[in-house]
């Protein structure tokens, strides 16, 4: 079983790079001065590492979980796969900390220092509410029969 918990992250992706493509598509055409251009150059480049290092490294994350080998695996393709702990020691830990919901797996042994977030966070608005009884529906309950 495996599936990648931050998916929202590719909405907030497509929206910074149309912003960098207003700002490497359109600046140039306008009749603004040299140094207000260079400035939005460089906001347009700061977008644009922060849109790769997001894709790269949060929302391609996918979490792997073999029944073969009962261990959770946390894999970012084309990069590494890392074993974060298995089937007997997989806890899961409703995370509250910033104000929002957000579920999250960690080892038994070290309760509450290396949590590996499982979804997205859920806030308390009615979309919200729907969002976290869907993931718990389709991605949760299965996942817990699944480790079992």
């Amino acid at each position: 079983m495996s599936f990648q918990p931050n998916l929202s992250m590719y909405t907030k992706i497509k929206v910074f790079l149309v912003a960098i493509f207003l700002c490497f598509a359109i600046v140039p055409f306008l009749p603004i001065g040299f140094d207000v251009k260079r400035i939005v150059y460089l906001i347009g480049a700061g977008l644009c590492g922060y849109v790769i290092y997001d894709f790269v490294f949060i929302a391609r994350v996918t979490m792997i979980f073999d029944k073969n080998t009962r261990k959770v695996y946390k894999k970012i393709p084309g990069i590494y796969t890392k074993t974060l702990m298995d089937f007997d020691e997989v806890r899961l830990v409703n995370d509250t900390s910033y104000g929002t919901l957000m579920y999250t797996i960690g080892a038994k042994t070290t309760r509450f220092v290396n949590n590996h977030p499982i979804s997205d966070n859920f806030s308390d608005s009615k979309k919200g509410i729907k969002k976290q009884e869907e993931f718990e529906t389709t991605i949760l309950e299965p996942l817990l029969e699944f480790i079992k």
